[in-house]
């Protein structure tokens, strides 16, 4: 049940909304968006579950977005450790945070600005063993991964699943991002191809303020959508101009996912770069993460254990 404030409370938005709950949420927090939004989008937000695969500088700043935004259910999927190299251009993460899991410290974050919010951290990586299964009863999946293969493998899980898949991707002061509505829009099948080559491993810079622009346009996107508007096309940014375009992409008819509906990338795609699961097991007793350094790369373990090759 909503009970309102007397009319002339208007005025002031945080007195109007101080005695408005929804599901006991104070919508206090939320009186200045709900001048904007409305409170019938609002409560969609509530309602939303979403998964962000990827918890790097894009996924944690999605992530803080979303729980500011009132988003009601977030699954966060990382099984990387926070590095140095990541606090320049991350919003939730500090020097305290180096070496621990990056889906824990965004979880714990997000709580802290938002406790409305239930927020869960999934300690792996997406692939085809997994990607369907993660994605299930979810409202939006946000893509905040960092290679093409994992996008391809989640984008063909999304188009069979019938579930909107919002990409975002960074690459210097450029960025890009578009919403895949299944069987309403293309797909990033239509337009992207896997990666084969050994220089996919490189590692790319960025600056703060291109992936909080690229995570802004992704969670304006989700809103759009909620309103039922639907953006098709790619959204290019350059933020060494200020400029956003937006790239006309239509639907392949060629495309093994949304026109074939073959889903070849969900039978197995070798993902070369990033973290991938390993058979390795940690030792009996050891602490999680359990870490290892060695010549093909950083091994992390938890239950299951993950190899970061190629960066």
């Amino acid at each position: 049940m909503i009970i309102y404030s007397p009319s002339y409370l208007i005025n002031d938005p945080q007195l109007y909304w101080g005695s408005v709950t929804i599901e006991g949420r104070n919508l206090a927090y939320y009186s200045r968006q709900l001048l904007t939004l409305g409170l019938e989008v609002q409560e969609r937000i509530f309602s939303l579950k979403v998964l962000v695969a990827g918890c790097g500088a894009l996924g944690s700043t999605l992530v803080e977005e979303l729980a500011r935004l009132g988003v009601g259910d977030i699954t966060v999927v990382d099984p990387d450790l926070v590095e140095e190299s990541n606090l320049h251009r991350t919003h939730l993460f500090t020097e305290r945070d180096v070496g621990r899991p990056k889906a824990e410290v965004c979880s714990e974050r997000a709580r802290e600005i938002n406790p409305d919010v239930r927020v869960t951290p999934v300690l792996d990586v997406v692939d085809n063993s997994n990607a369907e299964e993660l994605i299930k009863g979810k409202d939006f999946v946000f893509d905040a991964l960092d290679n093409v293969n994992s996008r391809l493998i989640l984008n063909d899980a999304c188009v069979k699943e019938g579930v909107p898949l919002i990409y975002g991707g960074v690459s210097g002061e450029y960025g890009s991002a578009m919403i895949v509505v299944p069987k309403a829009t293309p797909c990033l099948s239509c337009f992207m191809q896997p990666s084969e080559g050994e220089d996919t491993c490189e590692t790319v810079g960025t600056t703060p303020l291109t992936v909080t622009l690229v995570a802004t346009v992704q969670a304006q996107l989700m809103l759009e959508a909620l309103r039922g508007q639907v953006r098709e096309g790619l959204i290019y940014l350059d933020s060494r101009r200020l400029s956003l375009d937006n790239v006309k992409i239509l639907r392949n008819p060629s495309c093994e996912a949304c026109s074939r509906e073959e889903f070849m990338y969900l039978k197995g795609l070798r993902i070369r770069c990033g973290i991938v699961r390993t058979d390795e097991s940690p030792p009996p007793g050891s602490p999680k993460p359990f870490v290892r350094r060695g010549k093909e790369g950083l091994l992390i373990c938890y239950d299951k254990c993950f190899k970061k090759v190629g960066r």
